[in-house]
Parts: C-alpha cells; sequence; structure tokens
C-alpha cells in the first residue's frame, strides 16, 4: 500500500494508507492564511467506536479557517493540546471509507455531506432539550482537528447527511456551515415570518446567500447589502428586489451615517424598518444593526468578523424594546431539514470558485481579504472538472 493516494483520484472502496496528504497550521506559523496553511503528510487519523472515516472529495471554504490560521481571536491548538498541528476545515463532501464498530446507520461507500457540530451525544441536553446545549459541543475543523482540508476527515456518525445527487462534489462541499448557520438564525432562534423585512449584512458572502434564499422561500423581504455591483448582480439573481451598497455609507462617521442608512431602508420598504436583523459582521455594522431595527425588531448575530468588542447606542434597545439573540451554527435536526431543502432544489449552492488543494491557502487569503462572493471550494479526491 502507498504511504498515501494521489490527489484527484478515488482508490479502492475501503482501502487505507499509513499517510495523508493535509493543509497543516503549526503554532510556530500562526498568522495569515498564505503564511500558515502548508501542506504535510501525517498519519490517517485512527477511527472511534461511534467514529466515521471519510475519503474528502471536496472541501469548503469558511471564515473560521482564516481564524484558526491567525491563532486570533485564540489559538485553535488550546481547544486540542495534545496536538500541535491543526487541520482546518468545516465543510466538506466524501465517501464513507471506515465506520467505528458501534455505527449502524451509515456503511462504507455511502456518499455524503457534513454538518460541523459535534456533541457528546449522551447528556441531557443531547436527548431532550438541543445539542448545541451540550456542554461539550465543539465546531469540527475548528475547535477540534482533522477538519477538511485533508484526504481523510475524522467525524462522529451523527454529523453525516445524504449527498444531493444532483451536484458536483465541489457544490456538495460548499454550503454546510454557512447554509445551516442562516437556517437555525432564521427559522430557529429568529422565527422569521411572511411579510418580515430581513435586512442582511454581506447579502453576497457565504451566509448571506443563504439568508436571502431563505427568505424568499418563506414569504420574507430581504434587504440585501452588498459593496460591489457584481454582488449586486448576484443577490438580485437570488431573488433579493432591495439591495443597498454600503460603500454609499461610511459607518466611521458615527450615527448620522446610520440614520441615512435608516432612511434609506424606509426608502424601500414604503416606510418600514427591519423586523430582522442579519448579523455577522460585528464591530463595523453593530451599532447601525441596533438603530435600524424596528421597535421590538430582533438583531440575530452568529459572528463578527470585523470584531467581537462592540460598542452601540443601548438606549435604542431597551427604550424600542428590541431583542439581541446570539445563534451559533445548527443541530443535527436543523441541518436535516435544511439538507432537505437542498434535495428538492428549492435552495441552491452558490459556488463561486473551485482550487486545486495545493492552493488552499490562497483561496483562504482571498477570503481574508475580502476579495470573493459566494462560497469558494477545495478540491481534494474529486477528479478536475
Amino acid at each position: 500500500m502507498s504511504e498515501t493516494f494521489d490527489l484527484g483520484t478515488i482508490p479502492p472502496l475501503g482501502a487505507l494508507p499509513k499517510m495523508m496528504k493535509a493543509i497543516v497550521i503549526r503554532p510556530e506559523r500562526e498568522g495569515e492564511p498564505i503564511d500558515a496553511m502548508q501542506v504535510e503528510e501525517i498519519p490517517v487519523p485512527e477511527c472511534g467506536p461511534t467514529d466515521v472515516l471519510v475519503l474528502n472529495m471536496a472541501a469548503g471554504i469558511n471564515f473560521n479557517g482564516v481564524w484558526a490560521a491567525r491563532g486570533k481571536p485564540v489559538s485553535v491548538m488550546k481547544m486540542h493540546p495534545e496536538e500541535q498541528f491543526h487541520i482546518a476545515g468545516s465543510d466538506a463532501s466524501g465517501i464513507v471509507w471506515k465506520v467505528g464498530s458501534a455505527v449502524k446507520t451509515w456503511k462504507v461507500g455511502d456518499e455524503v455531506v457534513l454538518h460541523c457540530n459535534q456533541s457528546c451525544r449522551e447528556c441531557p441536553a443531547c436527548n431532550g432539550n438541543d445539542p448545541m446545549a451540550c456542554q461539550n459541543q465543539r465546531i469540527w475543523g475548528y475547535e477540534t482537528n482533522y477538519g477538511s482540508f485533508a484526504q481523510f476527515s475524522l467525524v462522529q456518525s451523527q454529523q453525516l447527511l445524504k449527498r444531493p445527487k444532483h451536484l458536483s462534489w465541489e457544490e456538495a462541499a460548499s454550503y454546510g456551515l454557512t447554509y445551516f448557520t442562516a437556517y437555525r438564525m432564521l427559522l430557529g432562534r429568529g422565527s422569521m415570518q411572511p411579510g418580515d423585512n430581513v435586512l442582511i449584512w454581506g447579502a453576497s458572502g457565504g451566509l448571506g446567500v443563504f439568508a436571502v434564499q431563505l427568505a424568499k422561500l418563506a414569504g420574507a423581504n430581504p434587504i440585501a447589502i452588498v459593496s460591489r455591483e457584481d454582488k449586486a448582480e448576484l443577490v438580485r439573481s437570488l431573488g433579493a428586489e432591495m439591495v443597498i451598497d454600503r460603500k454609499e455609507f461610511d459607518f466611521d462617521k458615527g450615527p448620522s451615517e446610520s440614520r441615512r442608512f435608516g432612511k434609506r431602508i424606509r426608502e424601500l420598504t414604503g416606510g418600514q424598518d427591519a423586523d430582522i436583523v442579519f448579523e455577522h459582521v460585528g464591530k463595523y455594522t453593530f451599532p447601525t444593526s441596533v438603530l435600524v431595527a424596528k421597535r421590538f425588531g430582533t438583531i440575530m448575530i452568529c459572528g463578527a468578523t470585523t470584531g467581537y468588542d462592540l460598542d452601540f447606542d443601548v438606549r435604542y434597545l431597551w427604550m424600542r424594546q428590541k431583542s439581541i439573540i446570539g445563534s451559533h451554527f445548527a443541530n443535527a435536526f436543523q441541518a436535516e431539514k435544511a439538507n432537505a431543502l437542498m434535495h428538492e432544489q428549492k435552495i441552491h449552492p452558490v459556488l463561486d470558485q473551485v482550487f486545486n488543494f495545493e492552493e488552499t491557502a490562497h483561496a483562504h487569503q482571498l477570503m481574508a481579504e475580502n476579495k470573493h462572493k459566494g462560497k469558494m471550494a477545495i478540491r481534494v479526491q474529486a477528479p478536475a472538472a
């Protein structure tokens, strides 16, 4: 048996090499992705009783890979100190290659996509409340090791979902983390209703493209915030009729620009403020989000790509009785429900670029510098199209 498989090939089903190619981050080179992420060969991980080893056909890129590379706001090595290296990647499509002795639902050869929530599966939260409330809840490929930027991923069996056969491997790998996050934010924690005006920051990005589609599917009205005309064209193609170019506003000027932004929203909606604000930008946009949400409106937040130390005028929160709700990924049930919409072709991935395995660091650098739109994917074992 060869030490590693060749990239871009599908080896004999179930055959296991000793080593695998992986994009590895190490403590001594944490920094920008272009430097931190390097190709190495490491041993294929062992598969525990409830684990599954997946041959990765393709992997999706998310901003948590940038955080992992930078070691900020926290070094991922601190989350699994027993291993002084990290393989990032929280999205993948692939083939079940080995199953643990206790796995009954899946078999070698199944074609799957992965969701990235890991939990203990034994505590009360996992069995009756919500696995996202599990004290041991972790995001695979960020808070745990052996993510998708390698020839094999090590995952819990409950992370597997059926691959939509109408999608390419690369398309199937591109959507899980952002789509399932948006699903929980809007249809779970946010309780989005038909007719709601939903303000979506970064509407052409990985989260935003799914928020737009989910809002349209639910009968709500997406207000898509973008930064370039080609991004405006993209969100319009997804059904957004109300589009705002954020570069027309200098939010560094403070409340006056936020009020002018709110006025622009009311011009588009016929005098209404946003029922829900879909937030993931953080420091740069959050003061405006609190201001422009309607009375009794909701600001849903799942991340903070421009900074997590938020400063806003809290008077607009309590005096107008608005709510701030945090949301984090999705549980397996929500991921399954969302994936069903993908199978039914009611929601579609928005894959902008596909890169070869050796270009993983470059692709993450593009994301770090906001030089992308939609989703990006890495071709691993999938043959080049």
